[in-house]
């Protein structure tokens, strides 16, 4: 008991780090001409004074669905975010965004499947991983999965161990 009793204080100070370590991550990882699909295999974007259009479309659907969540309004929040994929649809940052929006409207299958989703995306971005299998890990756990809530938790240590935090 005492082991499941860890595991579950683990996936409680997760979540708390998860819920404050969003804004952080969100304005860090903003979308960047790197971070956005190209044309073409190995094209590069150009400046900000030269990118396309919808490079700086999503960047402010971005910025409007934060300030909706932050304001509660999480529903418009996530029709932004939507509306942000269908520009970006392999943008990792707009699906995690996407999956703590879902969690904070208590839709835990979506919030799990947004951050799996945005983990297929993420590349080498391991601090966007280990917070997606932290969302993971909780939705699980919220849900009566805590064998699942638990492979979750050792992912995203595991990722932080590999992050060298």
């Amino acid at each position: 008991m005492t082991g499941a009793r860890c595991a579950v204080q683990g996936v409680l100070v997760a979540l708390v780090v998860l819920l404050a370590g969003c804004a952080a991550l969100q304005e860090r990882d903003r979308v960047e001409p790197d971070d956005v699909p190209s044309e073409e295999p190995g094209a590069t974007i150009p400046d900000d004074a030269q990118a396309p259009a919808w490079e700086a479309a999503v960047r402010d659907l971005m910025a409007e669905a934060q300030q909706a969540s932050d304001d509660g309004d999480h529903e418009r929040a996530g029709a932004l975010l939507e509306r942000a994929l269908r520009i970006a649809p392999e943008n990792a940052v707009l699906w995690h965004n996407l999956a703590v929006v879902r969690y904070r409207e208590d839709a835990l299958d979506q919030a799990e499947s947004m951050a799996q989703r945005s983990v297929s995306y993420a590349g080498d971005n391991i601090e966007l991983q280990r917070r997606n299998w932290e969302i993971i890990a909780v939705s699980r756990y919220l849900r009566g999965d805590e064998d699942g809530a638990d492979a979750a938790r050792r992912r995203a240590e595991g990722l932080q161990e590999a992050g060298g935090e």
